[in-house]
């Protein structure tokens, strides 16, 4: 994993066996460290619950916001609700290899005094925005996509639905329904 400074970081040495509560909030800047991502901007609280035993500990994160991202129909920005929980054991190890979390856990050093909450926040705020994100439906059913290139895209489907009589591809299909099968 790559050192970088991070702001979403919980220092869990010399605070006492129990529940303790951090905040954190997410902004546009949080996306400077993740170029490649989709999601444009955010406005996301987190709010996270570490449980400190004597011998384990257990995270419970809440990201609750908005985050805006590219629409896959209409390709206009618009803005998505996030809405997660997630429950963490962390396990202090020896080695800890990024790729050993999982979902239910994640690894740090048994030397560490700290827990980088940066990538695992990115992580679960990716997982949310599905591959090809589109405009939610008003109540009425209808998308919330600009309404000019809906337009374009229903002309332009209805065209390549339709083959007109005497074209390539229409030729091909009626030569196939005269076939008879015996």
């Amino acid at each position: 994993m790559a050192e970088h400074h991070s702001e979403y970081v919980i220092k869990f040495t010399g605070i006492p066996v129990g529940e303790h509560e951090f905040s954190f909030h997410i902004g546009d800047s949080f996306f400077e460290h993740h170029p490649a991502t989709i999601i444009r901007s955010a406005d996301v609280d987190v709010k996270a619950i570490l449980r400190k035993g004597s011998g384990a500990m257990e995270l419970d994160l809440y990201l609750n916001g908005e985050v805006k991202v590219e629409c896959g129909r209409c390709l206009e920005e618009f803005s998505m609700p996030i809405d997660v929980e997630k429950q963490l054991l962390v396990r202090m190890v020896e080695s800890p290899k990024r790729e050993d979390d999982d979902d239910d856990a994640i690894h740090i050093a048994l030397s560490a005094h700290e827990i980088d909450l940066n990538d695992h926040l990115y992580d679960f705020l990716a997982l949310e925005v599905p591959y090809i994100p589109v405009h939610p439906d008003d109540e009425n059913g209808v998308p919330e996509c600009n309404p000019e290139v809906l337009k374009l895209i229903i002309s332009e489907k209805a065209k390549t639905e339709a083959p007109e009589k005497g074209t390539p591809e229409n030729d091909r299909w009626e030569a196939l329904r005269k076939l008879k099968m015996n």
